[in-house]
């Protein structure tokens, strides 16, 4: 029973003085360091020396017989044996003291008496000065610098639960070694090793993390042996049998922990458990990490942390584990190349070579969902620095309803393989709809790369002929002779090279559609044959008297203006409007700027499909001079241009310098520049300036001379600027 004794009052002892008191047979001196008092045996342990006629420094006083040195914190000798230090606590301004009986036994025996005197002697001051503390901060320095001599350890930490979550969040930890395991760092309860210490109440001793770690390798145990961590002894915290958290100390060592550590530190972890509990240190823990909960867990991204694409998590939130259906504790143990599909991995790991802090990338992917499904995500990914050491921080974004409304979008705006939601587009896809069921004759004009073909083909796959065959005629490819035998066929001997009989393309197309590209090019006596099939669906083969049947609609398409032609007399007027009964003028792509984008993304995924690389967007920058070019080829040169840039990028992103290098150039050139600006000259004036002054290393003279203009001149420009 420890019995506390009043001695003196605080006032009697002056900083950085001591006084002696005897008490029971013993001499004790009783230190004030300024900072707080301290009671030790009066007589060094070698010769008797009297301690408080020694020189005190802080809270270490020297022996003035032989000079050697003690902590008065914990009676520790610095190289010398052990002073015995005395339980001391205050009891409004006097001091009381508490002296435990001594009793006479064998030298061994005494020895083990001794230290476990002095044990709990330091036991029960690490209880009074942690029931002293203010803050929690407090109680924790007292614990770590407390408890060396009794239970050494390298690292101490404490971790509470925080009510919100019901996770566990470590908000204390003091090491020697590098802290990769830091304060913030949350872990799942449930299912984890932390349930059973926190539901029965039962300590845990770990003799070995490199063991456990080869067993049941989790992302906590990772981390301690990272840090150099071996053994660990963790007690739980509990209020009224209510769990509130754990503290654990850590050892570099092996199998440092004993049944012996956890008797001594058991009545420590009470005291600290009331101590949090009525410093509702609990509810100050949430507040402090109520920004970390609110940008982590109750986001609407999923987050992720990781060291690198082949590297386990970190740590994840709760979307990212609800969206692809894993338990937190089966995620920290995967990595981002666990879940991405092959293909993927290596264009996303080129992509994230660029990775820094200041700027992000966002990339599209698919990440493999528990019940084996793919979940298409939009990942923003940005990398930190936290304790010297690079992670990857991820939000990414469900792509699913995206997706769904995406298709819905492309539907309204593609018919076939036309693309478009400008309003002219929109009316041809219009007219498609109502001249597609008919079997009228469609003329369609526009310049070239307009997608006059696909127009034809979605009139065609869009009537009852869709199961007929579709035969296209290129009628500038071939001279007039071949190309009348090419539409209606030919008999044996027709001429020269006819050794046989052939079908023309109208008969292939029978019941079908004929399409004719670049019908302006045919000579006037094809034209007139042309004209008797469309007025009375009949024709001879070359070299043949015999009438023959068709049942073909004809879809004709040229990029020549046919009215010119006929003032020409190079086209027949009654074909013209023969043929144009449906007319169809489909705008060039400088006229409908607003679908770009549009068709920018569908040749990405085209030439995903066809080059098996997984590129999901396009920079803005690259956007941008897309957006400005003027397309001479249309949209068959936009094409041309994405397939250019396909070839060159290597990552998940079309940027800038994928495009090819004249339009590049056309985009960088100041006359360019400047035309797109509101006052042109005004705008040329200035980018010319600028370069010139770069030019010159900065130097206004030597820019001024370049320029032809005195140096008060250019400054008046410059200012301008």
């Amino acid at each position: 029973m420890v019995k506390w004794t009043n001695v003196v009052k605080t006032s009697a002892i002056e900083p950085g003085q001591s006084i002696v008191i005897k008490l029971e047979n013993k001499s004790i001196a009783i230190f004030n360091t300024g900072k707080r008092f301290y009671a030790i045996n009066n007589a060094c342990p070698h010769l008797g020396g009297p301690l408080n006629e020694g020189t005190l420094e802080g809270e270490v006083v020297t022996c003035p017989w032989h000079g050697w040195q003690y902590d008065l914190k914990s009676g520790c000798p610095i190289t010398t044996p052990n002073v015995r230090t005395y339980p001391l606590r205050l009891d409004g301004d006097t001091l009381q003291i508490a002296v435990t009986p001594e009793t006479p036994m064998s030298d061994r025996l005494e020895d083990t008496v001794f230290n476990q005197t002095v044990e709990a002697d330091h036991i029960y001051e690490i209880l009074e000065q942690i029931q002293l503390g203010k803050t929690l901060d407090e109680v924790f320095e007292n614990i770590h610098a407390g408890l060396q001599n009794i239970v050494p350890h390298n690292r101490l930490g404490i971790a509470l639960i925080d009510e919100s979550s019901g996770d566990l969040v470590q908000c204390k930890t003091k090491s020697n070694r590098k802290i990769l395991l830091d304060n913030g760092f949350s872990a799942k309860i449930e299912g984890s090793s932390l349930a059973p210490i926190l539901n029965s109440g039962e300590a845990r001793i770990i003799d070995d993390f490199k063991e456990i770690l080869a067993r049941r390798p989790t992302h906590w145990t990772r981390l301690m042996v990272q840090e150099g961590m071996r053994s660990n002894l963790t007690l739980p915290l509990k209020v009224q049998g209510k769990p509130i958290g754990v503290v654990f100390f850590t050892s570099e060592k092996p199998r440092a922990f004993s049944e012996a550590h956890l008797r001594r530190l058991k009545p420590i972890a009470g005291q600290l458990s009331i101590l949090i509990e009525k410093g509702n240190w609990t509810d100050k823990l949430a507040e402090n990490n109520k920004r970390y909960r609110t940008l982590f867990e109750m986001s609407n991204d999923a987050i992720f942390i990781c060291p690198s694409l082949t590297e386990a998590f970190v740590t994840v939130n709760e979307n990212f584990c609800a969206w692809l259906g894993y338990t937190h504790q089966e995620l920290v143990n995967l990595s981002l190349r666990d879940l991405m599909p092959p293909d993927e991995f290596q264009s996303t790991h080129e992509t994230l070579k660029s990775l820094d802090q200041q700027n992000p990338i966002t990339l599209q992917t698919e990440l493999s969902q528990k019940n084996k499904s793919r979940l298409p995500l939009e990942i923003r990914a940005v990398r930190i620095t936290y304790n010297e050491t690079e992670f990857i921080q991820g939000f990414a974004r469900d792509l699913s309803e995206v997706k769904a409304l995406s298709a819905q979008l492309k539907a309204r705006h593609s018919f076939g393989n036309l693309i478009g939601k400008n309003r002219k587009m929109q009316e041809i896809f219009e007219l498609i709809q109502l001249v597609a069921p008919m079997k009228t004759t469609v003329l369609i004009q526009g310049e070239s790369g307009t997608g006059k073909e696909p127009i034809a083909h979605a009139i065609h796959h869009n009537s009852e002929r869709a199961k007929k065959s579709f035969i296209r005629v290129n009628c500038a490819g071939l001279v007039d002779n071949l190309l009348e035998s090419e539409l209606f066929g030919h008999v044996k001997g027709a001429f020269t090279d006819a050794i046989a009989t052939r079908e023309g393309r109208f008969a292939a197309a029978d019941g079908g559609t004929l399409f004719l590209d670049e019908i302006g090019e045919l000579s006037l006596g094809t034209q007139a044959k042309l004209l008797r099939v469309l007025q009375e669906g009949e024709y001879e083969m070359v070299g043949s008297t015999e009438t023959k049947k068709v049942d073909v609609r004809v879809i004709a398409a040229t990029n020549r203006i046919l009215k010119t032609e006929i003032d020409a007399g190079r086209f027949r007027e009654d074909l013209y409007y023969r043929l144009n009964v449906v007319p169809i003028t489909p705008p060039p792509l400088r006229e409908r700027r607003d679908d770009i984008p549009l068709l920018i993304e569908h040749f990405i995924e085209k030439f995903n499909q066809q080059t098996q690389k997984s590129i999901h967007r396009i920079s803005p920058d690259a956007l941008e001079i897309l957006m400005d070019y003027t397309y001479p080829g249309n949209v068959r040169e936009l094409e041309n241009i994405i397939e250019h840039a396909f070839v060159k990028c290597q990552g998940g992103s079309i940027e800038k310098q994928h495009l090819p290098l004249d339009l590049i150039a056309s985009r960088d050139d100041i006359v360019t520049q400047a035309l797109r600006a509101s006052n042109p000259l005004a705008a040329l004036e200035r980018e010319l300036v600028q370069r010139v002054l770069e030019a010159s290393d900065g130097k206004p003279q030597l820019a001024a001379q370049r320029l032809g203009i005195s140096r008060t001149t250019l400054w008046r420009k410059l200012k301008a600027v």
